[in-house]
């Protein structure tokens, strides 16, 4: 159902006309909770509510970033930021991550999941290089050397051509 269809259409059980309203809820993401005014529609003769998918998924998307704001989790961008700085696949950092599904990561990079406090500081403690190389080690990911490259003989004439 689309927000613009079901504004003002018939509700199929008795015939009354659905009319949009608001409502403030309070959202649980990942152990956390934040207040959110949510949109539905109720038909103005039984009293049924319904919920569209958009409703649903705006207020599941203000509720996240209440939770990231609050919490001072990182955002999407950060965590991809830090996975690619540190120059590891989604599934290496689902690895060094106990083991999280690569799915949950992609979805943590993506916005479409919310990491939990204990997650954000397990992200976090990677930046620590003796931290990331003992996860790396228990967890059996190989991390990418951080020696520079040696400049190899043909790099280097081209340079000085």
């Amino acid at each position: 159902m689309s927000l613009a269809t079901l504004d003002g259409s018939p509700h199929r059980g008795c015939g009354g006309r659905y009319a949009l309203h608001g409502e403030t809820v309070t959202l649980r993401i990942s152990g956390m909770s934040a207040e959110v005014a949510r949109e539905f529609f109720r038909c103005e003769k039984c009293g049924y509510e319904n919920r569209t998918i958009e409703q649903r998924d705006l207020a599941e998307k203000a509720a996240a970033e209440t939770i990231r704001a609050e919490h001072e989790l990182l955002t999407p961008k950060a965590i991809r930021q830090l996975r690619e700085g540190l120059g590891l696949t989604v599934a290496q950092l689902a690895d060094l991550c106990y083991g999280t599904p690569k799915g949950i990561v992609e979805g943590w990079e993506k916005g479409k999941y919310l990491q939990n406090r204990e997650a954000d500081a397990l992200l976090r403690s990677l930046t620590d290089r003796d931290t990331l190389e003992r996860r790396a080690a228990r967890a059996g990911v190989v991390l990418p050397s951080t020696e520079p490259l040696a400049e190899t003989p043909s790099t280097t004439m081209a340079a000085t051509a």
